[in-house]
């Protein structure tokens, strides 16, 4: 018996967050069907919190690209000084050498202190306790929690860190907001933060591991 091929056409139309519509065609015969998606966890995890997340990436984003463009129109007239279009080249925005030094010797003093869930105070931090303890201790205040942190300063892009740059993750999705936790970076692709109960005051690694997965933004915090 001869082989018969058939070609036809095929179009996929999106109904759902993980729900699609395929629909082929042959000599007049239209079939549809529908495939669950389940590979890929931007859509098979819960819709209202990938929405949060996708619209603080969103609005991130959007910050870094109208700073950019600051920078850049600043720099119009100025063909003689030939600074590197990067948020490096921007020093009004960066803790002062002196003042970044001492912010991470400080935050190294409490390496291996204790976690503790709503502590402010070196008898144990939380993790946005920790970073305005340590800021206040150089004249800087800043909100009480990590996402309210996350809401103030400059956005930097992460090829450009400097010490004392916050850094922001998203480590507890099922409380629904786009930032869970903050830490300091001190240099050397790494950062301090108050990790948790277990592993208390800890210097980790930014750009491997279960951090670099949850990463959300980078912010530097201006001078008062």
């Amino acid at each position: 018996m001869p082989k018969i091929f058939l070609f036809l056409s095929f179009s996929i139309i999106v109904l759902g967050a993980n729900i699609f519509s395929v629909s082929s065609s042959s000599e007049g015969t239209s079939y549809n069907r529908i495939i669950k998606h389940r590979n890929n966890p931007a859509l098979t995890q819960n819709t209202k919190e990938y929405s949060y997340q996708a619209f603080y990436n969103e609005l991130q984003q959007q910050k870094i690209l109208a700073m950019k463009a600051e920078i850049k129109n600043n720099q119009k007239g100025q063909s003689s000084q030939k600074t590197p279009k990067t948020y490096q080249a921007n020093n009004s925005y960066c803790l002062s050498n002196e003042n970044q030094n001492s912010l991470i010797k400080d935050a190294k003093n409490y390496k291996g202190g204790r976690y503790i869930w709503g502590g402010t105070n070196p008898r144990g931090f939380d993790c946005s306790g920790y970073v305005q303890y340590l800021y206040g201790k150089h004249g800087i205040k800043l909100p009480r929690t990590a996402l309210a942190q996350s809401k103030i300063g400059l956005p930097i892009d992460p090829n450009y860190l400097k010490q004392g740059d916050l850094l922001f993750f998203l480590t507890d999705k099922k409380r629904n907001i786009p930032v869970t936790h903050v830490g300091i970076y001190v240099g050397n692709g790494q950062f301090i933060h108050a990790a948790s109960k277990d592993k208390g005051i800890i210097i980790s690694p930014l750009n491997t591991g279960s951090y670099a997965d949850n990463f959300v933004g980078a912010k530097r915090i201006l001078p008062s």
